[in-house]
């Protein structure tokens, strides 16, 4: 039987093709599986390991491999890919997948900051959407040099799967006066050869979990949650109000709190367009207010400033990717109803989006692609 938790200062391997079917390590609490590289290889032992290192109690968690680089587009497909594998091998939901961006074979790590971290964000979203716990895995030096930590760690906590050596060969222990100290470090991977039996061996830095945070709702709490930090909006609505408080909210007709629209509770969920802020009331229409402390508020970005980055979500059928902000551009490729893109900025009501189709800048139409906030 699996474990669904392992405590911090508790060490792991992380497999691949190279090593055995059967994973069982001395000393190991956990364990990751290479499930994929790219969108076109998948390991040919990884349902097998996952598998041993579930009947040997191990944790199980997965990493895919990244040919994305900096794009965008490629690393929401890549991510795609390796949880579709996940799934189907057995990773349980809630447990860990880490994108292993890397130098060499395919992958490369030269692009600008901003760019690779856009591109690895993208990643670890649709990680995330999929009910995974995401991870970035690297080099000590490639995370300080080629990504954001700054970014990743804002959007994902601690988040970071390094890859430091005291020494090359073998290491039974972790040596902290070693320890690549920078922010957000969730694992540590000490070695490439964990007490000479020729795996990598890594180190928890904090308490390994799996699904918390993805249990079914005790009450109306996490459904309350769940609406309020995933609304979707249109790319100039600049912020909404979503009913936090579990039995609903007033409508007041001032911001002074006094008065009531009405007797009638607006249902806890319901979202409202936020127009201001007046004495600590939040105005939704004309002589309507909710209190502050009834509702949630979420801004968005792209309303405010044209060159903000965010998530979008197509709404429309039948939309396409334009070469140009415009709307007799030419089309350049249909986008699927429901899917999510990254958007890198806007163009008056045209969304742009960086990379999604051969490295071109393209845009969509701000009234098929809502922003999610």
């Amino acid at each position: 039987m699996s474990s669904s938790n392992v405590s911090k200062k508790n060490y792991g391997v992380d497999v691949a093709s190279y090593q055995s079917k059967t994973v069982n390590y001395a000393g190991a609490k956990f364990a990751f599986v290479k499930l994929t590289e790219g969108t076109n290889y998948i390991n040919p032992k990884a349902k097998d390991q996952i598998k041993s290192a579930k009947a040997h109690g191990l944790m199980v968690m997965g990493y895919f491999y990244a040919n994305h680089s900096a794009s965008v587009s490629k690393a929401m497909a890549e991510a795609k890919y390796a949880v579709a594998k996940a799934k189907a091998y057995g990773i349980p939901a809630g447990s860990y997948l880490a994108d292993d961006w890397e130098q060499g074979s395919g992958n490369t790590v030269q692009g600008g900051v901003s760019a690779n971290t856009d591109a690895v964000l993208a990643a670890m979203q649709v990680i995330k959407e999929a009910g995974y716990k995401p991870l970035i895995y690297s080099g000590a030096y490639n995370l300080r040099n080629h990504l954001s930590i700054t970014r990743i760690i804002k959007s994902f906590g601690t988040c970071l799967w390094v890859a430091s050596y005291k020494i090359t060969g073998r290491q039974d222990y972790a040596d902290f006066n070693y320890f690549p100290s920078m922010d957000g470090v969730a694992i540590w991977q000490f070695t490439d050869n964990y007490r000479g039996l020729g795996v990598d061996g890594n180190i928890s830095l904090i308490d390994l979990k799996i699904n918390s945070g993805n249990q079914s709702p005790k009450s109306t709490n996490k459904t309350v949650e769940s609406l309020s930090q995933h609304p979707v909006v249109k790319w100039n609505i600049g912020a909404v109000a979503v009913v936090s408080n579990s039995k609903g909210a007033y409508v007041y007709t001032s911001s002074k709190l006094d008065k009531r629209e009405s007797d009638k509770l607006k249902p806890c969920g319901s979202m409202w367009q936020v127009f201001g802020l007046e004495n600590g009331a939040v105005k939704v229409g004309k002589n309507q207010y909710f209190d502050g402390r009834a509702v949630y508020v979420k801004a968005n970005p792209i309303a405010y400033n044209d060159q903000k980055h965010a998530i979008a979500k197509i709404v429309l059928p039948h939309t396409h990717a334009l070469d140009a902000p415009k709307a007799d551009a030419g089309k350049v490729y249909g986008l699927e109803l429901n899917s999510k893109v990254e958007i890198q900025g806007r163009v008056g009501r045209f969304l742009k989006i960086k990379e999604l189709h051969k490295g071109k800048q393209v845009y969509v139409t701000g009234n098929r692609a809502y922003i999610v906030l």
